[in-house]
């Protein structure tokens, strides 16, 4: 064989891309941002998507502080309900609030990350899956780039919105509940509601392919998986809204 053919037979040298064509290829062509990065590490990508949260967070503080204002009412109602706590205790508890508010993203976000990716490992089980954890942490890091975009969106709604629009954190949101009022809408109805949100039917989306891409299952499967992510991702926030409705 001459070296022309065997030149001709070799397999082209994959193509190497940064992580920030990951962060657009994941938004047009998942698939193929899971199958290049499946054997990578989820550290970095993890820490570039908490800090864009974060500052993104920071920056639009003073623009989300109605949205701030009307959660804490919220739950300064529930505190009022215990004679044992003051007007002095809520109003101390409203300003480590806020700090928690600020700094949460960068504990919260990794974390959601893990729960996530453990989630996707496990569901995967029951669908006869191969992905291992570190495969369903990759999975999980980059699906989580919609919530970056969400982070935009909920920042340029609060610059456009007027304050009294923004009395709770469903108004910001891309689904049913934004239509109603979270003032006198049951908490489970909002919760239930707000499920249906296009950011999070998206992440759920991207978990069901890179399950399909990276734990070789069918799409059928996929599906399947996909509706049990939605499912699971639904139950705190249905039990937060059973407490807060006591």
């Amino acid at each position: 064989m001459s070296e022309s053919n065997v030149a001709s037979t070799a397999p082209a040298p994959a193509e190497k891309t940064s992580r920030w064509e990951d962060f657009i290829d994941i938004l047009f062509s998942p698939s193929s941002v899971f199958r290049r990065r499946e054997h990578d590490s989820w550290l970095m990508p993890m820490v570039i998507l908490t800090l864009a949260v974060a500052v993104i967070v920071f920056a639009s503080r003073g623009v989300m502080q109605p949205v701030f204002d009307a959660e804490f009412e919220k739950a300064a109602e529930q505190m009022r309900r215990n004679p044992q706590i003051t007007e002095d205790i809520i109003e101390k508890s409203r300003g480590m609030m806020q700090v928690t508010a600020m700094a949460g993203s960068l504990v919260i976000f990794p974390i959601s990350v893990f729960i996530i990716g453990f989630m996707t490992w496990l569901v995967g089980k029951l669908v006869d899956s191969t992905q291992d954890l570190h495969a369903a942490l990759v999975v999980a890091t980059y699906a989580m780039v919609p919530r970056v975009i969400q982070s935009i969106a909920n920042a340029v709604q609060g610059l456009l919105l007027k304050p009294e629009q923004l009395n709770g954190l469903t108004r910001l949101s891309f689904s049913p509940a934004r239509f109603v009022d979270p003032a006198t809408t049951s908490p489970v109805v909002l919760q239930l509601l707000n499920r249906l949100d296009l950011f999070t039917i998206w992440v759920t989306v991207l978990l069901a392919i890179g399950l399909h891409v990276t734990g070789r299952v069918s799409k059928q499967r996929a599906v399947i998986a996909g509706i049990l992510f939605w499912v699971i991702g639904s139950i705190p926030a249905i039990l937060g809204a059973l407490r807060q409705a006591r």
